[in-house]
């Protein structure tokens, strides 16, 4: 039996992404976030944040956005 082909991961912010303790994205979770990518997954970050406030975690380059709890998403950063 084939295993289904993983097309996209979706990433949370508080406790997912930044860590409770250092309030920083651990550098284990860019790279983990780049290999996705070199491997064609797509890399969504989905918050219930505004996307004014998420300024922050945009460095980490998603390929999609959800924000507000779904009420906005964009295929880039706007």
């Amino acid at each position: 039996m084939l295993k289904p082909k993983i097309k996209a991961v979706f990433f949370d912010i508080d406790g997912t992404l930044l860590s409770f303790k250092t309030h920083e994205v651990p550098k284990s979770t860019v790279e983990a976030i780049k290999i996705l990518q070199t491997h064609g997954i797509k890399t969504i970050l989905s918050t219930g944040r505004s996307i004014n406030s998420i300024d922050h975690v945009k460095f980490l380059d998603f390929d999609g956005y959800i924000t507000f709890n779904g009420g906005y998403w964009c295929d880039q950063y706007i």
